[in-house]
């Protein structure tokens, strides 16, 4: 049954619960309550105290659904909503946004009403539905022009033009942006002002029309100055700075920085301080004042270290590292290194602990709220068969017919549940599944400190062996010595790694490479804080690379799993991955597997790349074939597997076209599983691959 028709089942029976004499009743008391706990949580997220506000939003959702009033369910979802956006829980919180105008505020039509719309677009462009994100802007923009909201729709506007920007419709997205500068304009409002010039400015320099982007920051440089807003002008210095930059303007960058740190210390915002001082850093020692930078960095440092802020202090000592390695100091810079090296690994521990214990008393209040609702459940249930066993006695089959339709909805409602529970398990396992890998990450970073040392007691000592030829010899014979236990600890190393168990094996394997490059788009999103548009782009790539390494791990713990041995159960896998790919494009499609397969079975390695031979297909298939239709066929005997996927979609020219990366995936594949494949397409005429390999 396809999950539509699930959420219809599972609505239906929440309805038949809340209209049972077990639903809470609303009160004056009760209704004072919930009005506190939406109070306080919102309090809380003002304040972006988000571990705490979860509390009260919890509260508040759950006596919300019990009292079952519209504006409280309206304002608990749209108060949930905020909440998981906060967390960069988006796809959650894009349900919670829905939840919230259903239950209440989409008859409102008011001001809530317009800032859900606008809230919405946001989450659903760091999702990477850009679509969603304009469909949802115009709707909050349509109702702040029906309320004239003019600060509301100011705003809306400018979110608009940047989703349009993202989207590289630029002349969208300049007209947006300059209906918003003409609201604020109206308004004279010059902090407001200054966002959209600012804005401009970053568009401007994006399109590499740096005149204009000068002119437009200094524009918002008046306003903000006019505002007195000590927070908008010690932005705007920081985005004239990164412009300056850009045309070479040194100097000038390193002197709005300055003033923008004065700002921040005058404003008691040391964390940001703590960061600019590391741009200031940069700067002068791109000038060669290789003083004033060491000052900076360790400016920098100090005031991070004095807010315990750990992230700023770990990148203080890694840039410090590298200015040091460049000047030549190799034993400070691997003092710093290993300071670097420290933070780092405490920040990923803490990080992760943190991820953990919050999955887990999530998991445990989904537990507890399970049990609640299962054991109302039950009691329904034992109340509508007596009520059936009643209308049988009468004689009044329709009645009983529909007390028995009532039973079997509650029945699929508590099925939903427990795999909504298992599923919350699962999520805790792979968790719980990527700490021990970060563990393995560890160790292998300490080896990696020691490699350094070794290296860069190397460097100092090759530089010694200039004073003479015995001591060269010398040298050299230590240097060689200690290469040669070096690689006598690395081949230990690649030992231990080789004999770790599948589990760790496959994380490294396939995982690896994408938390690296979620490693550095944190980086360089850190890197570029003033620079929104930039700064978009790196999380929202960081955000696919996430997506990525969480099907990677459902992929592995799936396949090491030994209860997945049988070939029965990667064909369930295949059929659902292919019904979740295709339905989501509205194709039509026809799967054809055995019914028994059981006589056949496949190792590790080779159902895994299978698997990920079929993945590969069907999801460039989704892609590029614009087809209608799809039909995938799967014949296995005791000798071999041969799977054909073939569409009616616009097919291509195999001797012009460049098949690009996923051919040459597939083709490695197969390779892998020592099989065949075979291309089949012509413009307009759909696309046929077959793969033919041995069983063993």
């Amino acid at each position: 049954m396809k999950l539509l028709n699930s959420t219809i089942y599972l609505g239906i029976a929440f309805f038949f619960l809340k209209n049972t004499p077990l639903a809470a009743q609303s009160s004056p008391n009760s209704l004072r309550t919930i009005q506190d706990y939406i109070q306080k949580a919102d309090s809380l997220f003002n304040a972006e105290e988000f571990e705490q506000m979860r509390h009260y939003d919890l509260l508040s959702l759950n006596m919300a659904q019990q009292i079952n009033q519209p504006e409280y369910l309206g304002k608990a979802y749209f108060l949930h909503a905020k909440y998981l956006s906060a967390v960069q829980k988006f796809t959650d919180a894009n349900q919670f946004y829905q939840k919230a105008l259903q239950a209440y505020y989409i008859k409102q039509n008011n001001e809530t009403t317009a800032l859900i719309y606008n809230d919405w677009g946001f989450s659903c462009g760091e999702t990477g539905a850009l679509d969603k994100q304009v469909e949802y802007y115009l709707q909050a923009i349509k109702i702040y022009e029906q309320l004239n909201h003019t600060v509301g729709l100011a705003q809306t506007m400018s979110n608009l033009s940047a989703a349009y920007f993202q989207l590289e419709q630029d002349e969208k997205a300049f007209t947006y942006a300059f209906k918003a500068l003409q609201i604020r304009e109206k308004s004279g409002a010059q902090r407001d002002l200054a966002i959209s010039y600012t804005n401009l400015a970053n568009m401007y320099a994006q399109t590499d029309s740096m005149p204009l982007a000068i002119k437009y920051i200094d524009l918002g440089l008046a306003a903000a100055e006019k505002s007195k807003d000590k927070q908008r002008l010690a932005q705007v210095y920081i985005t004239k700075s990164l412009l300056l930059n850009r045309e070479k303007k040194i100097q000038e960058a390193l002197d709005l920085e300055r003033k923008a740190i004065s700002l921040y210390e005058e404003m008691k915002n040391y964390g940001i301080a703590a960061n600019r001082y590391i741009a200031a850093a940069f700067y002068s020692n791109m000038l060669g004042d290789s003083a004033n930078a060491l000052q900076y960095f360790n400016k920098s440092i100090a005031l991070a270290s004095s807010l315990q802020n750990k992230v700023v202090m770990r990148n203080g000592y890694n840039y410090l590292s590298n200015f040091y390695l460049e000047h030549h100091n190799y034993k400070e810079a691997f003092e710093q290194y290993k300071k670097y090296i420290l933070l780092r690994d405490s920040i990923v521990n803490s990080e992760t602990n943190t991820r953990i214990a919050m999955l887990q008393a999530g998991f445990d209040l989904e537990k507890k709220d399970f049990e609640i609702n299962r054991l109302q459940i039950q009691e329904r249930i034992r109340q509508l068969e007596i009520e059936k066993q009643k209308a049988v006695i009468k004689g009044n089959k329709i009645e009983a017919e529909r007390k028995q339709d009532e039973i079997n909805l509650l029945f699929k409602t508590k099925e939903l549940q427990e795999e909504n529970l298992l599923r919350q398990q699962n999520e805790l396992e792979k968790q719980k599944l990527l700490t021990a890998n970060n563990q393995q990450k560890l160790i292998i970073a300490e080896k990696e400190k020691i490699i350094q040392q070794k290296q860069i007691k190397n460097q100092s000592l090759i530089r010694n062996l200039l004073l003479g030829l015995t001591a060269l010899i010398i040298l050299l014979a230590l240097l060689g010595f200690n290469r040669y236990k070096l690689k006598k600890k690395i081949e230990q190393q690649a030992s231990i790694i080789t004999m770790r168990n599948n589990i760790s094996e496959n994380l490294h394997d396939d995982i690896g490479s994408s938390l690296s490059n979620i490693s550095l788009l944190n980086q360089l999103a850190q890197n570029n804080a003033a620079n929104q548009a930039k700064l978009g782009e790196y999380l929202e790539k960081a955000g696919e690379e996430i997506q990525y390494v969480n099907e990677s791990i459902s992929d592995i713990v799936w396949n090491i799993n030994p209860r997945y041995d049988n070939i029965q159960n990667l064909l369930v896998r295949m059929r659902r991955y292919a019904a979740d790919m295709l339905d989501g494009k509205n194709i039509d499609y026809q799967i054809n597997f055995p019914e028994e397969a059981n006589q056949v079975s496949l190792n590790m390695d080779r159902r895994r790349n299978f698997y990920l031979f079929y993945k590969e297909a069907i999801n460039n298939l989704v892609k590029h074939a614009n087809a209608r239709n799809v039909t995938v066929q799967l014949q296995i005997n005791s000798n071999h597997v041969e799977l054909e996927i073939q569409d009616d979609g616009i097919g291509f020219d195999t001797q012009k076209h460049n098949t690009g990366n996923g051919m040459t995936t597939l083709q490695n594949r197969a390779a892998a599983l020592n099989g065949q494949i075979r291309l089949l397409s012509q413009p307009g005429k759909g696309t046929r691959i077959d793969l033919l390999f041995p069983v063993t």
